[in-house]
């Protein structure tokens, strides 16, 4: 097996070592470091296996010269650093859209921008660094991350869709509203009547779309999509629905919604509360998995078993969702996906000016917390 070149010399191998290698033209081997248009299958497995065999590497600086363009992508979470490292949704973003970066030789840097300071640090660093794009995650409104990444002319995808800037921030999100609509059918086919929501915040999709959708849901099984049947579209007495479509005659209904922070310790707090006020509940839906958590802690705390008196349902699929006490029944968000189609629709922007925004499939993740076994 051929071994780099060594460098004892100290002369760094050359593009021109490489083509020669490779059996192609320099210039061949310069349109395969930046981006592989017009080279053959053929010619860049040749060119790759030159590259390992010399030890070359781009010199990052004349890349940029020549093209334009750095290489490199950040990564901007608008959370602070214990927010980021106790969250597995992060870890798992940041893996897979880094792997998706490297599959096509770019870099990524990581930046927390979680309060006003550090999204200043940000901002300026975005301005000066030579960044090609920018990955979003969590913005905060009061921070203004879209806004000043924009004002600067940096193509940008965020993960997730924007409130209310769908039309002018590009955007790769879950279905959060099938994978909402898919827990609120499987929570009412359990025999779930009296259910509650622990949303995140408002300004996120698990604050407004998963909660909206999963009223939809339970609106079109006939039951009361608002707390107590206030929309006029359900019966609050728990009484027979309208067009009998629910099991046994009973019309669900959402009892409550309550807004957490997407924290276990928000679950939990929300999850006490549901139970002061509608001791009856029997099913909880959390937006996130870590708020699901929280919600099964509370109610432990109270006496209550999961899922014999209570059903819990999470979103995410996050890491520790299978080894959860029970398992937690959890709608998948497909990470790896979401990554891919991120650094891909980045490209497109960054190469033609293209904003293209992308939906992936979810997929409802039944175990233990939504177990059929309660009296």
């Amino acid at each position: 097996m051929a071994t780099p070149r060594p460098s004892g010399s100290g002369k760094r191998p050359t593009i021109t070592e490489v083509a020669r290698r490779a059996g192609v033209s320099t210039g061949t081997v310069s349109r395969h470091l930046n981006g592989g248009h017009w080279v053959s299958p053929d010619s860049a497995k040749a060119i790759a296996r030159a590259i390992r065999e010399t030890g070359y590497v781009a010199n990052s600086t004349a890349r940029r010269l020549r093209t334009g363009r750095s290489g490199t992508v950040a990564f901007v979470i608008d959370e602070p650093p214990a927010s980021f490292f106790e969250d597995p949704t992060f870890e798992s973003l940041v893996i897979e859209v880094g792997q998706a970066l490297a599959a096509r030789d770019q870099s990524m840097v990581l930046l927390l921008a979680g309060d006003e300071d550090s999204a200043k640090r940000a901002e300026n660093f975005l301005l000066t660094s030579g960044v090609d794009g920018a990955v979003t995650a969590s913005a905060q409104p009061q921070h203004h991350l879209f806004e000043r990444i924009q004002a600067a002319g940096i193509p940008l995808v965020n993960v997730g869709s924007p409130a209310g800037l769908e039309d002018r921030v590009a955007f790769v999100a879950a279905d959060d509203r099938e994978g909402a609509r898919m827990m609120a059918r499987h929570l009412l086919e359990r025999g779930a009547r009296r259910l509650a929501v622990i949303a995140g915040p408002a300004h996120t999709p698990g604050g407004s779309l998963r909660p909206e959708a999963f009223a939809d849901a339970v609106r079109d099984a006939g039951g009361a999509g608002g707390p107590g049947g206030a929309d006029g579209t359900g019966t609050a007495d728990g009484s027979e629905g309208a067009d009998g479509s629910v099991a046994e005659g009973a019309a669900a209904r959402i009892v409550t919604v309550r807004h957490g922070d997407y924290s276990e310790r928000s679950g939990e707090d929300c999850a006490a509360e549901i139970l002061a006020e509608h001791p009856d509940v029997e099913a909880i839906f959390a937006a996130n998995d870590r708020m699901a958590r929280g919600a099964i802690a509370a109610l432990r705390a109270a006496g209550r078993a999961v899922p014999g008196d209570v059903l819990v349902g999470g979103f995410d699929d996050s890491a520790g969702a299978v080894a959860e006490d029970p398992p937690l029944t959890t709608v998948r968000q497909d990470f790896r996906r979401i990554a891919v189609e991120l650094v891909d629709a980045l490209g497109k922007q960054i190469d033609g000016g293209v904003r293209a925004n992308v939906v992936v499939p979810v997929q409802l993740v039944v175990r233990d917390s939504t177990s059929p076994a309660r009296p």
